[in-house]
């Protein structure tokens, strides 16, 4: 037996896509409906809670290491050096190899890239991650996965191990 609802979802659905609402509006309805909830904004709004590891590693340095690793796993990565982020997302489909910010995604990670006052040849590092919702998830486990991808880079750079905080 379906939920009353349904119906009346439907038809609103089928009444949107008929009506001449803008892009906004349709994708905006569509999001509803699909019940996608995780936002790079949610991610973004994180920074700075933690958990961290700290790195031997310049942070300028540290952050294209990160985007470097985080490319072995996705297409759409994301640096922006002046805030000490990068941001990707995991795609499927058509857009899987896209690597242009718009395009709908299954999981994004932004990992965060931090100077450690007093020690300017050492970084602390956060990794945020998200599924886009219930029925849209990705198939990285960027908790898992990404932390040893930074592991093997820094080690392959030959400055010594890691140290989680």
């Amino acid at each position: 037996m379906t939920p009353r609802w349904t119906g009346g979802v439907a038809a609103l659905a089928l009444a949107l896509a008929a009506c001449k609402a803008d892009d906004t509006v349709k994708q905006t309805v569509k999001d509803v409906l699909s019940l996608k909830t995780g936002t790079v904004s949610d991610l973004k709004s994180r920074r700075g809670l933690g958990p961290f590891r700290e790195y031997p590693v310049p942070p300028a340095e540290m952050l294209d290491l990160v985007a470097e690793a985080i490319s072995t796993k996705v297409v759409a990565v994301f640096p922006d050096p002046r805030a000490g982020e990068v941001v990707a997302k995991e795609r499927v489909g058509k857009d899987r190899y896209d690597d242009w910010y718009a395009p709908d995604w299954v999981s994004a990670v932004a990992v965060y890239v931090h100077p450690v006052i007093g020690a300017p040849d050492r970084s602390k590092v956060e990794i945020h991650w998200t599924n886009r919702g219930r029925f849209h998830r990705g198939s990285i486990d960027w908790a898992n996965e990404l932390p040893p991808l930074l592991d093997a880079a820094v080690a392959k750079r030959g400055t010594g191990r890691t140290r989680p905080l």
